[in-house]
């Protein structure tokens, strides 16, 4: 399964979400294109957050390479899943995204939202990171084997 994680900057929730994923399709031996992209667009050729750099280097995860990006009309064709972090960006990317996609877009907590740890400090990065791994732990128990 193809997935894309989407926040707002793609410089924190869904860099970490990204690696996550990458991590257990490797350990599962499952196969899939995983990427991240970023509703605004003010980031854009950023590294991650060093706050999520640092907790995913204290689980295994290195997101150095990570370059943030926008979300383009062609992730929706190019996508199995699109998960969001939260309602805000499920809004935004349902104003983009083509009619017969709109169903790719979920929420990554199923009704729940992950908070953006942006302005806390490294021990929320920690919370969502957690939060973060357990929900993507979750969406390939229930829907990623091939």
């Amino acid at each position: 399964m193809d997935v894309l994680f989407v926040c707002m900057g793609n410089i924190c929730r869904s860099p970490m979400a990204e690696g996550i994923l990458r991590r257990i399709y490797e350990q599962s031996k499952i196969s899939g294109k995983v990427e991240s992209a970023g509703t605004m667009d003010w980031n854009v050729g950023s590294g991650a957050d060093p706050r999520a750099v640092s907790v995913a280097r204290a689980n295994g995860i290195d997101l150095e390479k990570h370059r943030a990006r926008q979300v383009t009309v062609d992730d929706f064709e190019n996508f199995d899943v699109i998960f969001v972090m939260d309602n805000s960006n499920a809004i935004s990317l349902r104003k983009i995204a083509p009619a017969h996609h709109k169903h790719k877009i979920r929420l990554l907590a199923g009704a729940a939202e992950i908070a953006d740890p942006y302005h806390s400090n490294e021990a929320a990065f920690h919370e969502t990171y957690k939060t973060i791994y357990e929900c993507c732990r979750q969406a390939v128990r229930n829907d990623f084997r091939d």
